[in-house]
């Protein structure tokens, strides 16, 4: 089986997992942007989904329902250039760190959520460099599969004070 297909399977089975205590909007928002990055050439509809699964993360650590509405920044997002995508991705990545360090006590499962996001952003940092370089795929993925699993199981067992 390719990398791609395997890589993606994986994504699907944290989309399963996120029904039993993640949050299933995130995870199908995630599910979704990995299908355009992997198997299109449509990056910007990649991106856009990764920006509704900061917020769906942002909405969840502020004890808020997902803002429907919102869903209108897909299409709305796909008018800017990626790098311009990019950047209000980057802006909002870092506002779920930063709400996550303050707002998550300290638990083995949070502990698990805050290394998974860490992880993450290992992952975003090998992607921009491979902008502007060679990209590893396999070395996105490290990062990546493991920061997907840490993130989906403890995303609702997250108390936040």
């Amino acid at each position: 089986m390719p990398m791609d297909e395997l890589c993606f399977l994986w994504i699907f089975f944290c989309f399963l997992l996120s029904f039993w205590q993640g949050l299933p909007m995130a995870a199908l928002f995630t599910l979704t942007a990995d299908y355009f990055l992997l198997f299109t050439e449509n990056y910007a509809a990649g991106l856009s989904f990764f920006l509704l699964v900061q917020i769906a993360y942002l909405q969840n650590l502020r004890m808020q329902p997902f803002p429907i509405g919102t869903i209108f920044i897909f299409p709305l997002a796909l008018l800017f250039p990626l790098p311009l995508l990019g950047i209000c991705y980057a802006l909002l990545f870092f506002l779920h760190i930063n709400l996550a360090m303050k707002k998550v006590q300290p638990s083995c499962s949070k502990k698990l959520y805050l290394f998974g996001l860490f992880l993450f952003l290992c992952c975003d940092l090998t992607v921009a460099w491979g902008y502007f370089h060679t990209p590893n795929p396999r070395l996105i993925w490290l990062f990546y599969a493991p920061s997907q699993l840490l993130l989906t199981v403890p995303a609702r067992v997250t108390p936040i004070r």
